[in-house]
């Protein structure tokens, strides 16, 4: 029994002494290392991206021998480097030993207790920027359309959170405006044109560059798109002649120059109106008619010509687009048997 106790105190003594000499043993070694950047805590609204195509770095450290076997271990060694405030641009980031071996704590605290010598290349080039806020001006520009109402913007000015690297280059020649002309048409091609309508209209914020933001993101736009008006001709429409009750009885008729009888009237007139309804006037679906009413004193002054321009009844949504010309006519007094 006592054999056994010495034995295990010799195996304890044996381990405790390998532990000791291996910690008091100091090695240096070279491991290849690359950086992920962060801005510091403190700067939430800076941006830190590399600046480089090469994110191969070596790294010299020493400590001990169990540390660096560990530390040796690790399959890819990215180390994370919190970069401190400046300005917007290129900056070169000194690798400083402190600072390394924060990054080293950042992957397991106890590499912490290594040792940086040396890291190469020492310093780490970086590009810095910063979200910036402005107010910007949203402009309903580039129209095409023909409007009865042109596009009215609910708020023509919204704030814009972006990198400061892209306002610089969004507003080097003019201030920063964002135009949603072409992005409003695009919903009103598919309205009804001569009503109001309101459409909400979305601002593109990735045009700003990456990040960007906008408040408001939707912008409500109330606009009348003009009715599509054509113009065309309508052959062969009658023209009545209209006494008033009173003179019905009378035997009158109306006769051409030379004495013929203008039995019955016809003119072509020129209109205008929306596509479909100059259509539906064109297949005969509605009508049109003119009239020339007759006065007393053209009742009265028999045997004379007139030049006189009628009158024309014309269906919802159409109008003359052209004066029609006058009809010349005489009265003149009828005989018993109609002629």
């Amino acid at each position: 029994m006592e054999q056994v106790k010495l034995l295990s105190m010799t195996v304890v003594l044996t381990v405790l002494v390998w532990a000791s000499a291996d910690s008091l043993v100091t090695e240096t070694v070279t491991v290849g290392v690359s950086f992920d950047v962060l801005p510091e805590r403190s700067r939430p609204l800076m941006l830190v991206t590399l600046d480089t195509e090469s994110n191969s770095f070596e790294l010299q450290v020493s400590g001990p021998r169990s540390l660096v076997s560990a530390l040796q271990a690790q399959p890819l060694l990215r180390l994370r480097l919190r970069v401190k405030d400046s300005d917007t641009g290129p900056v070169n980031v000194s690798l400083e030993p402190e600072m390394l071996r924060e990054a080293l704590a950042g992957v397991s605290r106890e590499f912490r207790k290594l040792a940086v010598v040396s890291i190469q290349p020492d310093s780490l080039p970086v590009k810095i920027d910063h979200m910036v806020t402005h107010d910007v001006e949203v402009v309903a520009r580039k129209l095409s359309l023909p409007y009865e109402v042109e596009p009215q913007l609910e708020t023509t000015r919204v704030s814009v959170t972006l990198r400061e690297t892209e306002y610089v280059k969004l507003t080097e020649n003019q201030p920063l405006q964002i135009a949603i002309g072409p992005d409003i048409e695009r919903q009103l091609k598919d309205k009804p044109p001569g009503k109001a309508v309101q459409i909400a209209v979305p601002l593109d914020a990735q045009k700003l560059g990456p990040g960007a933001r906008i408040d408001p993101p939707i912008i409500n736009v109330s606009a009348t798109v003009q009715a599509q008006r054509v113009t065309a001709q309508i052959p062969t429409v009658p023209i009545l002649l209209a006494m008033s009750f009173a003179n019905l009885e009378r035997p009158l008729r109306p006769v051409t120059r030379d004495g013929t009888a203008l039995s019955l009237v016809t003119q072509t007139i020129t209109v205008s109106g929306l596509r479909s309804d100059v259509a539906r006037l064109q297949r005969r679906e509605t009508r049109a008619y003119g009239v020339i009413q007759l006065k007393q004193e053209d009742l009265e002054s028999l045997g004379v010509l007139k030049l006189v321009t009628p009158d024309y009844l014309l269906p919802d949504g159409i109008t003359l687009a052209i004066e029609p010309s006058p009809i010349e006519f005489k009265l003149i007094r009828a005989s018993v048997n109609g002629n």
